[in-house]
């Protein structure tokens, strides 16, 4: 048994610590940037004219998004990427509210609009909308995203490098309705976008931001219904090759709605059964062979922390019956530490609770991952979706 507590353990530890300070320190690839030119001096090539602006459509796939919609629409036309270099696509995935009666009083601004008079899913109304576009860049974007003004030039810019395939944007989150727990999600978002920075620098990156993220259009192809787009899109261009991009400087803002645990709870479930499946699917790129760097970038970021429930599982139980004071102490603070997240639970909605609620954000994370790949496993992710907004 100790043997086996020690592997979970060091497993755990690797996952939230040892992972991010060994790719701080540049162990699995060093920080990479576009050839040729740096940054700033794309930038001044496309502000003065010298860079060829790529045609780019924005798509967005919409089921009942009237308390969203016509923000964000707004907040595209707003956008200063040239007009007659952009188009705009909005797809009614079986919406039964006011979002096709909103959007259609855009479309003299040349905003469109494709309905679907029953609900597809996701994956499956983004390959209605592809299939429309005429952009060479697709620019795929939530409904309830806000893009700042400069956001989509920002974000096309990167393409002037060949080597970049798709190009992800830094998402900003509110949460006017959270609760104890729920407003831990930002400090593990905060968490997460380093990381990803971090990736992106090295060339490693294989995830985006469903917020708002852009692929070259000659690398599109159609995605299973069951499977994420901001997933099993920046597998595809790791597999092909090419770089998946970190913009900071385009910003997003998405005003989340989540007030409980239990909505928390299933956002994540959903999420994690589809880019379980997506990996699944695409498990080659996990070969350190094929794909070194890539490959262990995606097995310590998402595989193993996917699986992280599993081994503490593994350290409650090794440790319970393990002999020795060191082994009774650590069973007795995983023992407390779970009591405390359980109170955390029963308490959520008190203002007071925050060091409380930690631990019991902590395990409804790790709770998500589990029901995602038993969902995953079983087949049972339908690839629809219904957003929670406030009217």
């Amino acid at each position: 048994m100790r043997p086996c507590f020690w592997i979970c353990f060091g497993i755990v530890a690797y996952v939230y610590a040892g992972y991010p300070f060994l790719l701080c320190l540049g162990v699995f690839s060093r920080r990479r940037f576009p050839p040729q030119h740096s940054r700033e001096n794309i930038h001044e090539r496309f502000m003065g004219g010298n860079v060829t602006v790529p045609y780019v459509t924005v798509i967005v796939a919409a089921h009942n998004e009237e308390a969203a919609i016509e923000t964000k629409i707004e907040s595209l036309l707003a956008s200063d990427y040239p007009g007659d270099r952009l188009e705009i696509l909005i797809g009614s995935d079986g919406s039964s509210d006011r979002t096709e009666e909103t959007v259609r009083r855009y479309e003299g601004d040349g905003v469109g609009l494709i309905s679907f008079p029953m609900q597809l899913g996701k994956s499956a109304m983004q390959n209605s909308l592809v299939a429309k576009a005429s952009g060479e860049v697709l620019i795929f974007t939530d409904a309830d995203c806000i893009c700042d003004p400069n956001a989509l030039r920002f974000i096309a810019e990167n393409f002037v490098d060949p080597e970049v395939g798709l190009v992800t944007a830094a998402p900003r989150y509110t949460n006017e309705s959270e609760n104890a727990v729920t407003k831990n999600e930002s400090v593990y978002l905060r968490y997460e976008s380093w990381i990803r920075e971090q990736e992106s620098a090295r060339g490693v990156l294989a995830m985006a931001s469903g917020s708002l993220f852009a692929l070259r259009r000659r690398l599109w192809k159609p995605i299973d219904r069951s499977l994420g787009d901001d997933f099993v899109l920046p597998l595809r261009v790791a597999q092909a090759g090419m770089r998946n991009i970190l913009e900071r400087r385009a910003n997003t803002t998405t005003r989340l709605s989540q007030k409980n645990t239990g909505s928390m709870f299933g956002l994540k479930s959903r999420i994690i059964s589809k880019d379980f499946s997506a990996l699944l699917t695409y498990r080659s790129i996990l070969n350190p062979f094929l794909y070194p760097a890539t490959g262990i970038s995606l097995l310590s970021h998402k595989l193993l922390r996917w699986l992280v429930p599993y081994f503490m599982l593994g350290m409650l139980l090794s440790s319970a019956f393990s002999n020795g004071p060191l082994y009774r102490v650590v069973f007795w603070l995983q023992f407390a530490f779970y009591v405390i997240a359980l109170l955390g639970f029963v308490f959520r909605d008190r203002s007071f609770i925050f060091p409380l609620s930690v631990p019991t954000s902590f395990c409804v994370v790790n709770l998500a991952a589990l029901v995602g790949i038993w969902i995953s496993l079983t087949g049972r992710s339908s690839g629809q979706w219904t957003p929670v907004r406030e009217l």
